[in-house]
């Protein structure tokens, strides 16, 4: 199971922090299922469901396939990417913001508005998002894993004892004290 926990977090291109973050546990939670330490609960896979509705929960349980529940990699069918592209073209042609008003694909799961792919203008107005304008953050196969260090191990010295000690005085005399041995 924390092979297909590993999968979806990769699938969805999240960091262990944020990951946790999204199905409400700790990242030192998610780390010892990762590492083994532990194994996953009912509450994390009732998190995993509630923050990713589109995941099959039989997929994360028991590795029964499809992953998603409508087969698509995201969420997205093939009749919903059919009306998606129906919606883009008639957005094109039809207004000047190139979205189909009150439409929305069958298989998204979201209320953004479409974007217009069309050849009205080469360059993206300023207000509207970009496509892969997104914060670039460091992927979960970029993160540096954990190198152990050699330990350096120092070899002491065999101790030291007192041999004597000597005390000198202002009036050029002095005493010495030996410990008993």
């Amino acid at each position: 199971m924390k092979d297909r926990i590993r999968q979806l977090m990769e699938d969805q291109h999240l960091t262990q922090q944020n990951f946790a973050q999204m199905i409400g546990i700790s990242t030192a939670t998610l780390s010892n299922i990762f590492n083994g330490k532990t194994n996953p609960s009912l509450s994390i896979v009732d998190g995993i469901h509630k923050s990713f509705p589109q995941v099959n929960v039989y997929w994360v349980l028991y590795g029964t396939p499809p992953m998603y529940q409508n087969q698509a990699s995201q969420g997205v069918s093939e009749e919903g990417a059919a009306d998606m592209h129906q919606g883009i073209t008639d957005g094109a042609a039809g207004g000047a913001d190139g979205m189909k008003q009150g439409s929305q694909p069958s298989g998204a799961a979201s209320a953004e508005p479409m974007l217009d792919f069309g050849a009205e203008g080469a360059a993206a107005s300023p207000t509207s998002p970009l496509l892969f304008d997104q914060p670039q953050m460091q992927g979960v196969n970029r993160t540096p894993k954990n190198i152990a260090q050699a330990a350096v191990k120092y070899v002491d010295k065999p101790q030291r004892k007192i041999t004597e000690i000597r005390i000198f005085y202002d009036d050029q005399t002095w005493e010495t004290f030996v410990p008993k041995k």
